[in-house]
C-alpha cells in the first residue's frame, strides 16, 4: 500500500484538495441563508439598551434610503465647487476677494452688482461689453438701472444720441428797426433786412415771390414776411441821452416761434452806440445714433420734426420730436417730456487704469 501511494502520489493529493473543496462549498451555501436572515432582523435582534444615541437616531433603513439618494451639491453663480471656491483676484501683487473689497474694480460700478448679475468681473473691459447683445453696454445699463440680462427693459433710446457743433446748421438774420407807422390805431413796424428775404409783396409776373431787401410792416403778434418764424411779441418805447443828445433807442423784441427764444433789435438811431443785432436761427441739424455693436446711422432734422429711434432687435422703438435748441443742447420731446441731448457723440467708456487683474484660482473656505 505504501508503495502505491509513493508511485500515486499526485493522485492522492488531487483526491484529497477534491474532497476539501466540496466540504467548503457545501458550508459556504449552508451559511449563506443563515447570513441573509441574521442582517434583514439585525435591526430587531440587537436590544435597544445596547444601541449607542447613534444608532437611535439612524436606522439600518434610514442609512440605506440616503445611499440611494445622496445629497446634491447645488452649483453656485460664483462658479465655487465643494474642492474650489469663486474666483479671486490678482491685482497689484495683492489677492483680493471681489465681494469683500469695498473698492470698486471698474469704477463707478459696485462689485457686488456686476456678481449679482452674473457678469465677467474678471474681464478688464466688461464695462464695454454688451453680453446679451442688446445695443447697450454694461455701463450704460448699470447707470440706465436696467439689467443687462433682461431683454425686455431697455436704458432709452436716446441716450444713444449725439452731434457735435459742425452737425448744426444755422443762418443768421439782420433787420434793422427803421421806423413805426400807425394804421388804423395800431403800430405798425418797419423792418428792412440786410440780406434778401421772400417777399410776399413783390411777386414776378407767374406769380412766384421774389427775394428782395426791402422793407416789410408787422404789428404785435404778427410774423414778419419772409420770416415767418420770427414774431414781433413786444414793443418797448425808450429815449436815451447821449452826448447832450437825445435819441430814439425804442426795443423790438422778436420771437423765434420754433425754438421759443427772444431777440431784442433795437430802433436805428444816428448815435454812436448803435449797434446792429444778429439773430441766429438753427435750421436743421443731424443727429448721431449708434447702438452698441450695430453701424452709425444718420438722423437729418428740421425744426419741429418728429423721427424714431428703433432697438437693435427691431422689436422696440421710441418717437421723439425735434423740439428746440437750448444753451444745454438739442430739447427733444416724447410723451410731453422734453429730455436734452448734449453737443457731443456718444463716448465709448475708456478702458479701466492700473494693472489688470489676474486671475488666480484657490483653495475652496
Amino acid at each position: 500500500m505504501k508503495h502505491w501511494i509513493r508511485a500515486n502520489y499526485h493522485l492522492v493529493i488531487l483526491l484529497v484538495s477534491v474532497i476539501v473543496l466540496v466540504l467548503s462549498s457545501a458550508a459556504l451555501i449552508s451559511d449563506h441563508g443563515s447570513f441573509l436572515e441574521k442582517f434583514r432582523t439585525a435591526g430587531e435582534t440587537i436590544p435597544a439598551a445596547s444601541l449607542s444615541k447613534e444608532h437611535e437616531s439612524t436606522s439600518i433603513s434610514e442609512a440605506l434610503e440616503k445611499l440611494d439618494h445622496p445629497v446634491m451639491w447645488n452649483s453656485r453663480r460664483d462658479g465655487a465647487s465643494p474642492f474650489v471656491s469663486r474666483l479671486y483676484l490678482l491685482k497689484n501683487g495683492i489677492l483680493l476677494d471681489p465681494l469683500e473689497q469695498s473698492q470698486p474694480l471698474y469704477p463707478p460700478v459696485p462689485n457686488k452688482w456686476l456678481f449679482d448679475h452674473g457678469l465677467d468681473y474678471t474681464d478688464v473691459r466688461i464695462l464695454e461689453r454688451d453680453p446679451k447683445h442688446k445695443g447697450f453696454t454694461v455701463l450704460e445699463e448699470f447707470l440706465a438701472g436696467t439689467d443687462p440680462n433682461d431683454m425686455t427693459k431697455l436704458p432709452p433710446l436716446r441716450t444713444k444720441l449725439g452731434y457735435s457743433e459742425t452737425d448744426i446748421h444755422k443762418n443768421s438774420y439782420v433787420f434793422e428797426f427803421v421806423g413805426i407807422e400807425e394804421i388804423d390805431g395800431r403800430k405798425e413796424f418797419q423792418l428792412r433786412p440786410l440780406e434778401s428775404l421772400p417777399n410776399p409783396s413783390n411777386k414776378d409776373s407767374k406769380g412766384n415771390i421774389r427775394s428782395d431787401r426791402n422793407t416789410r410792416s408787422a404789428g404785435l403778434g404778427a410774423s414778419i414776411p419772409g420770416a415767418e418764424f420770427l414774431k414781433v411779441v413786444e414793443f418797448k418805447e425808450k429815449k436815451k441821452i447821449i452826448n447832450d443828445t437825445e435819441y430814439d433807442v425804442s426795443e423790438l423784441v422778436l420771437e423765434n416761434s420754433a425754438s421759443g427764444s427772444r431777440h431784442t433789435i433795437i430802433k436805428k438811431n444816428p448815435s454812436r452806440e448803435y449797434q446792429r443785432t444778429p439773430i441766429e436761427i438753427m435750421e436743421s441739424v443731424q443727429l448721431h445714433y449708434q447702438l452698441t455693436g450695430a453701424t452709425e446711422e444718420i438722423i437729418p432734422l428740421k425744426m419741429g420734426q418728429e423721427f424714431n429711434l428703433t432697438s437693435l432687435d427691431k422689436k422696440y422703438h421710441e418717437t421723439y420730436k425735434f423740439h428746440r435748441l437750448s444753451k444745454e443742447g438739442i430739447v427733444l420731446e416724447k410723451d410731453g417730456v422734453s429730455h436734452t441731448i448734449k453737443p457731443v457723440l456718444p463716448v465709448k467708456p475708456s478702458e479701466p487704469g492700473g494693472t489688470s487683474p489676474t486671475v488666480t484660482p484657490n483653495a475652496a473656505h
